[in-house]
C-alpha cells in the first residue's frame, strides 16, 4: 500500500463508520438519488482497504462487496466524480463479474465523498443495468448530495 493509500484509509477510519447500521438520513439521499437519476441501484459506500462498506443502498440488498469488482473503487481514482454509460464498452470493467453475469451492471455514475483534506474515501453512487448516461443537472445534483452526506 503506497503512503496516499495508507493515509487514505487512516482518514476513513479515523471517522469510525465501517461496519455500522443503517441511518435514515444517508438511507435517505441513497433513495433520492435512485429517483433523480431514474436508476435502480444507488449507494453510499466507504472503500477500505479490502472492501467497499454500503452504509446506504437501494436495490442491492447487500452491506458489502470486496474490491476485486468494485465501480467505485476506480472512482475514487478520479478528481470528483465518474460517469461510465456503458460499462460493457469501458476497459476498467468490461470483464467485471458485475457486467458479464449478474445483475448485468452496465451504467454507473459516482461522485466523492471527501474528507476535509481531500482524500477520497467513498462515493454516492447509482448504477442501472441498462447503458444510460445523466444530463449536466443530474450530474450536478449527484456531487451536491454527495458534498451533502460528508458535511452532515
Amino acid at each position: 500500500m503506497d503512503v496516499r493509500e495508507a493515509r487514505r484509509v487512516a482518514a476513513l477510519h479515523d471517522y469510525d463508520i465501517l461496519d455500522t447500521p443503517r441511518e435514515a438520513a444517508f438511507d435517505e439521499v441513497a433513495n433520492l438519488a435512485a429517483r433523480l437519476c431514474g436508476t435502480s441501484i444507488a449507494v453510499v459506500n466507504l472503500i477500505d482497504a479490502d472492501r467497499q462498506f454500503f452504509k446506504a443502498e437501494v436495490g442491492l440488498d447487500v452491506r458489502e462487496t470486496p474490491l476485486e469488482t468494485s465501480f467505485c473503487a476506480k472512482a475514487i481514482l478520479e478528481d470528483d466524480f465518474l460517469l461510465v454509460p456503458d460499462a460493457r464498452l469501458d476497459p476498467r470493467f468490461g470483464c467485471n463479474p458485475l457486467v458479464t453475469g449478474d445483475p448485468h451492471l452496465r451504467f454507473y455514475a459516482g461522485a466523492l465523498l471527501k474528507t476535509d483534506d481531500g482524500l477520497p474515501i467513498g462515493t454516492l453512487c447509482v448504477l442501472d443495468t441498462e447503458p444510460r448516461t445523466l444530463t449536466e443537472l443530474q450530474q450536478q445534483a449527484l456531487k451536491v448530495l454527495a458534498n451533502q452526506v460528508w458535511a452532515s
